[in-house]
C-alpha cells in the first residue's frame, strides 16, 4: 500500500507543479501588461497552489521516510546478554513507574541494582542501547543534513579530527615546499554540546498498558532532536551549540552575489545565474556530490524561476521516490536556513559528506520529572543528548548571499 501511495504522492507532485507552471505563467504575463503588478486572482491562486505543492512533498518525504527506515541494529556486543535484556526492562519499568514508587512487589532487587548502575548521578538514567538506537535513528530518518554528513560517535567531549593538508606539487627539479598554513592544516577541533529535549505525558497514559510508551517517546524526541540539529549545522552560530555551514566564515567567503539587493531575482536579474555560479564554485570532486540546501520558503520562490529558454530550473525527479532536483542536483531542507533577506546566506550548495562532519557521544540520558507537573496529572520527561558538528571542509562548499554584489 505504501509504495502505491508513494506512486500517488509522486503523480501528484508532478500534476500540482504543471499547475503551477500554468498560473506562475499568466502571473508573468500579467505583470508584462499591467506595469509590473499581476491581478489578485492570480497572485491568490499561485500562492495556493504552491502552498499545495510545499505540502505535497512535505508528505511525501514523511513516506520516503516510512519505506526506506531500516531496522535498528545494535552495535554492542552484548546487546542480548541477560544483563543487558535486565536493564532494558529495568528502564522500560522506570519510564511507566519510576524508581521513586520504591514498592517491594514493583521492583525486584535485581532490576533496582540494574538501573542504579546507569544513574548519570544527576537524577537521569542512561538510556540502553536498543533505546538510545531508536531515537538516533527517529532523529536520522527525519532529519535534513544528518542522512548526507559524515556521521560517527565519540566518548569525549572534544573532538580531535585528522586531516590531510592540500598535497605540494612540482614537476622535474623544482623545489617543493610547505607553507606555513599548510602545517596547521592536519587538526580540525569539534566540541561535543549538551542538547536537551522536554516533553509531557499523561499519567493515565502511563497507567495504560496498551499504550506504546517507548514508541511515543522514540519518535516524539527524534522529531524534537532531528529539528534541532538541523538548525544548528546549517545555520548554528556555535555558542552553545554546534557552528553550522553557513554560518562559517570560510563559507561565507566563497559566497555568489543574487545581485538584488534584498531579493533572488528581479526584472534585471533573473537569479538563475547567480544560482548557477553557486552551483560551479565548488571543484567538480565536490560538485559531482553535492546537494541544495535551503528552507521551504526559500524554495517556494526558486520554484518561479526560469532560465533563458523559458524553462522552469526547480523540477520534480522522472523517477519516483527521488526528491526534486535544481540544476540537475538534489534539494534538502533544513529549515533552520535563513529566509531570503538582504545581507543572508539562505541557499547553499555542497558536497556535505566530504565538507561536514558530525560526531555523537554515547551516554544519552532521560530524567523523569514527577512532582513539577504533578498537580497537571502530567509526568516530564528529558531527554539529554551530546552531539557536535563543524564544517571540516570549507572549499566544498558555495552559498548564495542576498546582495547586489
Amino acid at each position: 500500500m505504501d509504495a502505491a501511495q508513494l506512486k500517488k504522492f509522486d503523480e501528484d507532485l508532478k500534476r500540482t507543479f504543471e499547475e503551477f507552471k500554468k498560473r506562475n505563467d499568466q502571473a508573468i504575463v500579467e505583470m508584462e501588461t499591467r506595469a509590473g503588478e499581476a491581478t489578485g486572482e492570480t497572485k491568490e491562486a499561485l500562492e495556493k497552489t504552491n502552498t499545495e505543492l510545499t505540502s505535497i512533498r512535505e508528505a511525501l518525504k514523511d513516506l520516503e521516510t516510512r519505506l526506506n527506515r531500516p531496522g535498528i541494529s545494535s552495535d554492542d556486543p552484548d546487546a542480548d546478554s541477560e544483563e543487558k535484556k535486565l536493564e532494558t526492562r529495568a528502564f522500560a519499568k522506570y519510564l511507566r513507574l519510576g524508581i521513586e514508587n520504591d514498592v517491594a512487589d514493583l521492583w525486584t532487587p535485581e532490576e533496582k541494582r540494574a538501573l542504579t548502575s546507569a544513574s548519570d548521578g544527576t537524577g537521569g538514567f542512561l538510556v540502553p542501547i536498543d533505546y538510545e538506537g531508536g531515537i538516533i535513528m527517529n532523529a536520522y530518518n527525519l532529519a535534513e543534513l544528518r542522512p548526507i554528513c559524515q556521521v560517527g560517535t565519540t566518548g569525549r567531549d572534544t573532538v580531535q579530527m585528522g586531516a590531510l593538508s592540500k598535497p605540494t606539487t612540482a614537476w622535474g627539479h623544482a623545489a617543493i615546499a610547505i607553507t606555513e598554513q599548510q602545517l596547521t592544516a592536519g587538526l580540525r577541533t569539534i566540541t561535543i554540546y549538551k542538547l536537551q529535549s522536554l516533553t509531557l505525558i499523561a499519567v493515565d497514559t502511563l497507567e495504560d498498558a496498551e499504550a506504546n510508551l517507548e514508541q511515543e517517546l522514540n519518535e516524539g524526541f527524534g522529531r524534537a532532536l532531528s529539528e534541532a540539529e538541523d538548525d544548528a549545522f546549517a545555520a548554528g552560530a556555535g555558542d552553545n551549540e554546534p557552528r553550522g555551514i553557513v554560518s562559517n566564515a570560510l563559507v561565507q567567503a566563497l559566497y555568489k552575489p543574487s545581485g538584488v539587493g534584498d531579493k533572488l531575482s528581479d526584472a534585471s536579474h533573473n537569479g538563475v545565474d547567480a544560482l548557477t555560479d553557486v552551483l560551479y564554485t565548488p571543484k567538480k570532486t565536490y560538485r559531482r556530490n553535492g546537494s541544495w540546501a535551503f528552507n521551504s520558503l526559500t524554495e517556494s520562490e526558486i520554484r518561479k524561476l526560469k532560465d533563458g529558454e523559458g524553462r522552469y530550473i526547480w523540477q520534480p525527479d522522472t523517477q519516483a521516490g527521488k526528491p526534486p532536483n535544481l540544476l540537475g542536483r538534489p534539494i534538502v531542507n533544513p529549515e533552520g536556513m535563513p529566509d531570503i533577506e538582504a545581507g543572508t546566506y539562505p541557499i547553499v550548495f555542497g558536497d556535505f559528506m566530504a565538507g561536514y562532519k558530525i560526531r555523537d557521544r554515547k551516554g544519552m540520558t532521560v530524567q523523569r520529572l514527577v512532582e513539577r507537573y504533578a498537580e497537571y496529572d502530567q509526568v516530564g520527561f528529558k531527554v539529554v543528548k551530546r552531539v557536535g558538528g563543524d564544517c571540516v571542509l570549507p572549499e566544498a562548499f558555495a552559498p548564495m548571499k542576498i546582495s547586489a554584489s
